[in-house]
């Protein structure tokens, strides 16, 4: 009994001494009744609210969705500081002086000064100038103070993170905050120069050794090359800005004590897409090594190492590091945001294609799940491919937004929350029908061949030949485990299909990620797990002459490919909205249900709700394979192979 008092009890004290802070006599002290009434506020509020996850997933407190928690136009400068009054009163007083047309709040986390001078200076200061609020830490730590500082406190949709060793210069500001305007942009630096004015950090690169180095250190200012807004690998953190949402998707790593942090932020955010931003025209004077001993970040750098080393190593080969950054370069461009899986993306081709014949002459962007990306370059199609991380659909993307023409097809079939999916009438009709009423076509349909994966194809033989499998075999493609299991026809009936299958004289070659006991048989082939991207499983759909597939992405491979296949559907949706544009296929599907079609939203009995559904039950082995025959006779030479 004691042990879980004990964790109560600690459990309180923290929640206490966290609200304790907030009416402590320091934060009245400092910050004033104002200060006090707006940390409560949004203690409160923060206390109602949904899980944080930190940038590897691990759930790390309970707060709310800072990107629909602050106040448009807003920017919020956060500074880190202890001590040091000379410091931090240059820096506040040169960023009130050169505030440029934003407006703005700053808000400081002192982590644990004690200077008499310093601490007089933070009650003149929020005094004096209205926007300043202090928030006290018990400890320093780079990454958890400001992961802290934001989640709590920043209310801006825009974010800057200052050193405190930091003088601004004019225009410094606006020249920050504006680039962000375009959605690409993840975060932009600032130019930083020594005291005597020559360039101290104008964006880092990486050398022939794979270490970075700021490039046009100690330069002189004026530089040509130094002056371009580029595009880099990273910038430090004594000075970006970002909005405010993109911090709270990425965050900063914990992981990393006293240096490095910035390095991993930067790599992350490019390895989604989004673009490093250096900002010459935003000057100020950085104090380097005021505030740390460089010599304790060794383990850090030790860590960056571990995680990144494959890809600084690419960097450092990279013929070309900066890319000087065109603000026209999207301009006109119509960028397509669409999520999803294999299968809505090739309903969806023929769509795609018509927006690509109406506007030939403009930049198409797609952004879609990194996974899709290899798949849809072959059609030709897009001229750029933007990756959607797994579970970041509703996050800040990287979307070219500056004088674009956007789609985002996310959702417009479903509306999703709560116990249950609810079916938008989008779903209830083909994918191209869909997308070209939102594209504003009408519904014409021109079938989009799928297009060769030469290497693809390879890597699919070569496994056959590893496996002994003729290469010529006379191939029955099974597709039969859908993600949604709601699609998956049951499988205690999958042998006697594959024995049926067998008996007619082809060899099954079953594909998928999803293993099962019931695919077995005297002949079959199991490539289950065995394609490793999307290109080698559309191949090895291709290896039949003929397909079966429940409701999964093998049907529309097929379809495109002009392999005849039989399709079986259990409860989902009819047939006929996702198949009715193919010419040789079979279809199966539920007869004499009251339920069928569910649209997606499945049986709402939660007893057999993805167990035994009675759609998936209903249709037995002697209905398909009886189906499969009638396929054979329409369709006798297959797919030619």
């Amino acid at each position: 009994m004691i042990k879980p008092l004990r964790k109560l009890s600690n459990s309180f004290r923290k929640r206490s001494r966290n609200f304790a802070y907030l009416l402590s006599w320091n934060q009245y002290w400092i910050n004033g009744f104002e200060g006090l009434k707006y940390a409560v506020r949004r203690y409160i509020r923060k206390r109602r609210t949904e899980t944080r996850h930190n940038p590897q997933g691990q759930v790390m407190s309970v707060g709310y969705p800072v990107k629909n928690d602050y106040v448009k136009g807003l920017v919020t400068i956060a500074i880190l500081s202890k001590d040091g009054y000379d410091l931090i009163r240059q820096c506040i007083e040169s960023i009130e002086k050169y505030r440029g047309n934003h407006k703005i709040e700053i808000i400081i986390g002192d982590t644990g000064t004690r200077d008499p001078q310093v601490l007089a200076f933070y009650r003149k200061a929020v005094r004096q100038f209205k926007n300043i609020r202090i928030v006290l830490f018990d400890t320093y730590h780079f990454s958890q103070n400001y992961n802290d500082l934001v989640w709590t406190h920043v209310g801006g949709e825009y974010l800057v993170l200052l050193n405190n060793d930091t003088i601004a210069k004019p225009g410094w500001l606006d020249a920050l905050i504006e680039p962000l305007e375009d959605r690409r942009v993840g975060i932009v630096g600032a130019k930083l120069l020594n005291q005597d004015g020559t360039i101290q950090h104008a964006g880092i690169e990486y050398n022939d050794q794979a270490n970075g180095y700021h490039r046009f250190r100690d330069e002189p200012s004026d530089l040509p090359a130094a002056n371009v807004a580029s595009v880099v690998p990273g910038v430090t953190f004594a000075c970006v800005a970002m909005r405010h949402d993109v911090y709270d998707r990425f965050q900063l790593s914990a992981d990393f004590v006293e240096e490095a942090q910035d390095t991993d932020f930067c790599l992350r955010l490019r390895a989604a897409g989004f673009a490093i931003l250096y900002e010459p025209k935003a000057e100020l004077f950085h104090f380097e090594g005021s505030t740390r001993d460089w010599r304790k970040g060794e383990a850090d750098r030790i860590l960056l190492r571990e995680r990144w080393g494959d890809q600084i190593q690419e960097l450092s080969e990279s013929k070309v590091q900066r890319i000087p950054f065109d603000v026209h370069a999207y301009s006109g461009a119509i960028v397509v945001i669409r999520d999803d899986g294999i299968g809505d993306l090739l309903m969806g081709i023929a769509a795609f294609k018509k927006l690509r014949d109406k506007y030939p002459a403009r930049k198409l962007v797609l952004i879609t799940f990194a996974r899709n990306t290899s798949m849809m370059e072959k059609f030709g199609i897009f001229d750029e491919i933007l990756p959607i991380e797994n579970g970041k659909k509703y996050s800040p993307l990287p979307v070219p937004s500056k004088k674009t023409i956007e789609y985002n097809l996310i959702d417009i079939e479903m509306n999703f929350g709560g116990t249950f999916a609810e079916t938008k009438e989008e779903n209830k009709v083909h994918r191209h029908i869909a997308f070209s009423r939102k594209f504003g076509f009408d519904d014409t349909y021109t079938l989009v061949p799928m297009p060769e994966y030469p290497e693809a194809k390879a890597r699919v033989e070569e496994i056959l030949l590893e496996m002994g499998v003729p290469i010529d075999s006379p191939f029955v493609v099974l597709n039969l485990m859908a993600t949604n299991p709601a699609r998956s026809w049951w499988e205690p009936y999958y042998p006697e299909l594959i024995a049926a299958v067998e008996k007619m004289g082809f060899v099954p070659v079953v594909i998928g990620t999803k293993e099962s006991p019931y695919l077995k048989g005297e002949k079959v082939v199991n490539l289950v797990g065995k394609t490793n991207t999307i290109p080698e499983y559309i191949e090895a759909v291709k290896l039949g002459r003929y397909v079966i597939s429940s409701d999964t992405s093998a049907c529309h491979i097929a379809g495109l490919s002009g392999i005849p296949f039989l399709a079986i559907f259990t409860g989902g949706v009819l047939a006929e909205a996702r198949l009715s544009y193919y010419r040789k296929y079979e279809v199966i599907e539920p007869q004499g249900l009251a339920c069928y079609p569910c649209w997606d939203v499945g049986c709402k009995d939660r007893a057999i709700r993805w167990k035994k559904d009675p759609c998936r039950l209903i249709l037995t082995p002697e209905q398909v394979i009886g189906q499969f025959e009638q396929l054979l006779m329409k369709y006798p030479s297959g797919s030619g192979h």
